[in-house]
């Protein structure tokens, strides 16, 4: 379950967006330590082209009064991926969340930075409310990796690969899923550079209590333990 996520501005994201083509990358909402319920940046083609949006990190909102709030009963900011096909937004509105680093830990325990040391995107859900004036998002989860498994063993954040050919299918109106069957299996490597963990103080805090290392080298002998 990805519960905190960083989007830094000294991670290259702006230019991560540009590079990828997204338009109005200037609305980048910048932060660590995003929280669920927050306003958060996402990517999405619904005019069209890829272009920078803001959104509420809930999928399912309710109406109080006059404003919609992150529904009650409902606890979804990720989407599970064994759930995909019963969620009509996974064929009619998916979208990108651009990030540099994530945040697990094991039952509330030992918690872990996640990063492959360059911004990425996080696969996601989208929904529109009051008109689509406002949107909410979910990032989709799928399975944990053997390799991450002693971190968080229910789930690691579904990570788009550096394809331009993914990215323009992924946000396409293409109701047929298919095509996306292969990319549902966790990955620890994104673009040449494999998944790497750093211990943390406190999950929301951002003092280390150790260095830096690729999850492969996790419980080898030498290397720090979580």
């Amino acid at each position: 379950m990805c519960s905190l996520f960083d989007a830094d501005d000294h991670a290259g994201i702006e230019r991560f967006l540009e590079q990828t083509g997204v338009g109005h990358p200037e609305r980048m909402i910048f932060g660590r330590r995003r929280r669920p319920t927050a306003e958060v940046s996402i990517v999405t083609a619904r005019h069209g082209e890829p272009e920078l949006e803001n959104a509420i990190w809930h999928l399912y909102l309710q109406r109080e009064g006059g404003q919609f709030r992150p529904h009650k009963k409902y606890w979804s900011i990720n989407s599970n991926w064994r759930k995909l096909p019963q969620r009509p937004e996974y064929r009619h509105s998916r979208c990108l969340i651009p990030a540099n680093a994530w945040v697990e830990s094991q039952h509330g325990e030992n918690p872990v930075e996640f990063s492959f040391g360059l911004p990425f995107f996080f696969c996601g859900l989208y929904k529109g409310w009051d008109n689509c004036r406002l949107l909410s998002c979910s990032i989709i989860t799928l399975p944990a990796h053997p390799l991450t498994e002693r971190f968080h063993d229910k789930s690691l954040p579904m990570i788009a690969p550096p394809s331009s050919g993914f990215i323009h299918r992924w946000l396409s109106g293409e109701t047929d899923t298919t095509p996306f069957a292969p990319y549902l299996e966790p990955r620890v490597e994104y673009a040449g550079h494999p998944l790497q963990y750093r211990p943390l103080k406190r999950a929301t805090a951002t003092d280390y209590t150790g260095p830096a290392a690729p999850v492969a080298d996790a419980g080898k002998p030498g290397e720090q333990n979580t």
